[in-house]
């Protein structure tokens, strides 16, 4: 069908265990499942609206198959994966490199993004690569503190995400694992069926397959098994870094999960965050709904490739 026929070349990550072949009918099923759920393809639009990834190619699990319809003050994605590898969004903070040249010299609780990260880029080409890039590693470590040390120049804030299962849970299980403080969100608290699914998640979650290079992937996070339409918002009340992942590995499964995923920075942070220095602010221009590329914190960040082996229509 002209719809399938992919016109674009995959390029195949070094050390991946996966096969060109492998790549394609992995892309062709997810679009297959994707197309079944219409809020997302338009009629004309075909296979090559889609994004592929494979995150880590050693583990041929952590492949995903993306569409993003949206990429903005807001982000839409269709994800599509047999195992997404646990991370979190972690607010980044920009300092001034002659004031904190990075390594080992930035402040005092942070970490330098750059070094924990492989592949780490600024949001876009405004933001200088050679600014010193930071992460919040010690949790008694504030933003107001952060934005009021030497050398600050802006921040930018990680996203949240809700997760909404789209597929039949009847024919397709996906546990997700999360941060126990996740629960503590307003969102969350409001949700009554989430005490269902927590409860289904401790009761099968040893059903569900963690590949054996990742074991301890899941370690401190608590399963949840949502049946379709139920949502999990991935955030926490304090803001910080919420660690998730999921397993969609299941003995009786027929097929892989479509999971939707809205996204946005947090309003109240944004806005209390203090102006830009006025000798940087004419020029930034702020990063997008999902600057995924700066905030995204790996798990297992140095084995992480984050770029696409095969771009969509919008950098996801």
């Amino acid at each position: 069908m002209a719809d399938m026929e992919l016109k674009r070349k995959i390029n195949i990550p070094a050390g991946s265990q996966l096969s060109e072949k492998d790549y394609i009918d992995f892309l062709l099923e997810s679009y297959q499942l994707i197309k079944q759920c219409d809020q997302y393809l338009a009629p004309e639009e075909d296979i090559n609206s889609f994004e592929l990834a494979h995150l880590i190619p050693q583990v041929k699990e952590s492949i995903i198959a993306i569409y993003v319809g949206i990429n903005d003050a807001v982000c839409n994605k269709g994800l599509v994966s047999p195992f997404l590898v646990r991370h979190g969004h972690n607010n980044v903070f920009v300092f001034d490199p002659q004031l904190f040249p990075g390594g080992d010299s930035v402040p005092s609780g942070t970490v330098d993004a750059k070094q924990i990260l492989n592949g780490f880029e600024p949001p876009n080409d405004s933001w200088n690569k050679d600014w010193t890039y930071v992460m919040i590693e010690d949790p008694a470590r504030t933003f107001a503190g952060l934005w009021a040390e030497a050398g600050y120049i802006d921040m930018i804030p990680a996203k949240f995400e809700d997760f909404t299962v789209i597929s039949d849970h009847n024919q397709t299980k996906l546990c997700t694992f999360i941060d126990p403080k996740a629960f503590e969100h307003p969102v969350n608290k409001s949700r009554p069926y989430l005490k269902q699914a927590r409860d289904r998640g401790q009761k099968s979650a040893s059903e569900f397959t963690i590949p054996q290079p990742l074991q301890g992937e899941t370690e401190g996070l608590v399963p949840v098994v949502l049946n379709k339409a139920e949502k999990l918002y991935v955030a926490r009340p304090d803001f910080g870094p919420c660690a998730h992942c999921w397993s969609n590995i299941h003995p009786d499964n027929q097929n892989f999960a479509v999971v939707n995923e809205n996204s946005a920075v947090p309003l109240d942070l944004v806005i209390a965050k203090p102006p830009v220095d006025k000798k940087y602010a004419a020029n930034l221009i702020p990063a997008k709904g999902s600057a995924d590329m700066t905030t995204d914190w790996f798990y297992r960040g140095q084995q992480i490739v984050r770029n696409p082996i095969l771009q969509g229509l919008f950098k996801g």
